[in-house]
């Protein structure tokens, strides 16, 4: 076994309507916090609620929102320049949101752009604190030291990373994910389930990501489509939080693999819902790995319960699952259905080399082969 560094918050709080909590774990953080957000916080009502109290812990907030889908250069600068002044961050929204607040935690008053550190600058170790609050179950960013960005000049959708973006706490409440449309509990719940199995059969996987991912791959494959359909759920709602934070933390230690590397120029091309992206990329993608992946995929078809058909495999068997998981919550077959160009095929297929969930995939790949997958989805 290879050694390994494990990354996660110093704090984690877990439960229905943990929520109420804010105000207290807040007030230890400083008096003057930013809070990020998307809109819809603010049309739901939540967001007054939320403000009140924290002004009745005697403290001042300020708010950014409007933080877009696919979060950009823009996007970051405005919440590192918003946060000046402040003395800490407060996120509360879907994985774009908690992203790019943790970018602006980590970022402001250093002088610097959102474009330096996008084009390499180090992210420094420490920043304000930051305070996550997930309002869906999907990307895990509430335990991530990750931020990930679109660059619209050079069509690059990439990561910056680095401790000084890990939240000092992260509140899970699943009571913040009722209200999601059904659009974004599926297609952030399929970015979970990938995420999960990812990280599972990452070259960067370890005992404990192991743990983590596995347990997040059985919890999402099990409540996905029952969030979906019943979005008042409080299982399910509870399952795929904790299955979407569970794989979070793995995936920050082990990365991910070829689904990520590819969905991000695809994503870069498309402006389609990243977590939509990778439920149609993981079948081709599992094909593609079944060699170099296949005890792992077998002890996950396992723990699932799958059982093979006459001549199939144990990797046979969760690839066809996952194919009809992905089907019934309305995840497309195609990317031509996203109106992919196959013009863009060769440049998706470079920009997938540089990008480290591509070098933690379980199998090598070259660009002929990321051309290849790609093209097998089309």
């Amino acid at each position: 076994m290879n050694g390994f560094t494990f990354q996660t918050p110093p704090k984690i709080v877990f439960n229905w309507g943990a929520v109420t909590q804010l105000p207290a774990e807040a007030s230890a953080l400083g008096r003057r916090p930013l809070v990020v957000c998307g809109r819809s916080l603010r049309a739901s009502g939540k967001l007054e609620t939320i403000l009140s109290g924290l002004r009745a812990a005697g403290l001042e907030p300020s708010v950014h929102e409007g933080v877009p889908a696919e979060p950009d250069l823009t996007a970051l600068q405005a919440c590192m320049d918003a946060a000046v002044g402040c003395d800490s961050v407060i996120a509360i929204g879907g994985g774009s949101v908690l992203d790019i607040a943790k970018g602006g935690a980590a970022l402001s008053d250093t002088g610097a752009t959102a474009a330096d550190y996008f084009s390499g600058k180090p992210v420094p170790d420490t920043g304000k604190p930051l305070i996550a609050l997930p309002t869906t179950s999907g990307t895990g960013s509430e335990v991530t030291w990750v931020c990930v960005l679109v660059d619209h000049e050079t069509r690059r959708k990439a990561s910056i990373r680095g401790p000084g973006m890990m939240p000092r706490v992260a509140i899970v409440d699943p009571e913040l994910t009722v209200t999601c449309p059904s659009t974004v509990t599926a297609y952030s719940g399929a970015d979970a389930f990938v995420q999960a199995v990812e990280s599972f059969t990452s070259r960067g996987a370890n005992p404990m990501t192991d743990a983590l991912a596995l347990e997040a791959a059985k919890l999402t494959a099990h409540w996905l489509e029952i969030a979906v359909r019943e979005p008042g759920n409080r299982e399910a709602r509870e399952g795929m939080a904790l299955g979407s934070m569970m794989a979070g933390i793995a995936l920050n230690t082990s990365r991910l693999g070829l689904v990520h590397g590819l969905a991000h120029p695809v994503g870069a091309v498309t402006g389609a819902a990243h977590g939509l992206l990778c439920g149609l990329l993981m079948p081709p993608v599992m094909r593609f790995n079944r060699d170099a992946a296949s005890s792992k995929y077998a002890r996950l078809a396992a723990e699932l319960g799958l059982v093979a058909a006459v001549g199939e495999s144990g990797t046979d068997a969760l690839i066809r699952f996952t194919e009809h998981l992905m089907a019934r919550v309305g995840i497309p077959l195609h990317l031509s259905a996203l109106g992919f160009d196959l013009a863009d095929l060769d440049w998706v297929a470079q920009e997938t080399m540089p990008s480290g969930s591509t070098k933690a995939n379980p199998r090598a790949v070259s660009v002929e082969e990321a051309r290849n997958v790609a093209l097998s989805c089309v």
